[in-house]
């Protein structure tokens, strides 16, 4: 919008393929902040809900571990 001269956003908006793809970038270094963790579960209530397992075995998978890390995440 260009309303601030800058901010903070997650690295995966503006990260591909193991660099920044657009703007400027710091990487804030992990000794300055707790972990943020981002998790993925499956609740009681969908145990039997065979697209939840599903979802679940695919992000567990090598082609969306190798996506997910395109985007500067650490698994």
């Amino acid at each position: 919008s260009g309303n601030a001269e800058l901010g903070f956003v997650a690295l995966s908006q503006i990260y591909k393929d193991g660099k920044v793809a657009t703007g400027s970038a710091w990487i804030v270094p992990a000794e300055l902040h707790d972990p943020i963790r981002q998790d993925a579960v499956i609740l009681n209530k969908g145990k039997d809900n065979a697209a939840a397992k599903a979802l679940v075995d695919y992000l567990k998978g090598a082609k969306a571990v190798a996506l997910i890390k395109s985007y500067g995440y650490e698994l």
